[in-house]
């Protein structure tokens, strides 16, 4: 599902006009980032948490030039699934 799908779909389910939707998108799409951006985390009850993880810097080997290469440190975000979601996701199969 890409964003205008998505978009589409919330349309649909809550009767809002297209621009409502696109609003409250952008807001929650922009307060996400703007928390996990902070060194906040985010925990969204029946999804999951959301929060930053330091990778470390490593030395890996590229076998194409037989030459190491230096890997910089950086910052990933890091998701864990919720029971509730784990749950529903499992109970398809």
């Amino acid at each position: 599902m890409n964003n205008r799908e998505f978009i589409d779909k919330l349309i649909q389910r809550t009767g809002l006009s297209a621009q409502d939707v696109e609003m409250l998108s952008a807001v929650l799409v922009d307060s996400m980032i703007d928390e996990l951006a902070s060194g906040g985390s985010i925990t969204i009850h029946g999804v999951g948490a959301f929060e930053l993880k330091e990778k470390g810097g490593r030395r890996i080997y590229n076998p194409s030039s037989k030459t190491y290469i230096q890997v910089q440190p950086k910052t990933t975000i890091s998701y864990k699934m919720s029971a509730a979601f784990k749950d529903r996701l499992n109970a398809h199969e």
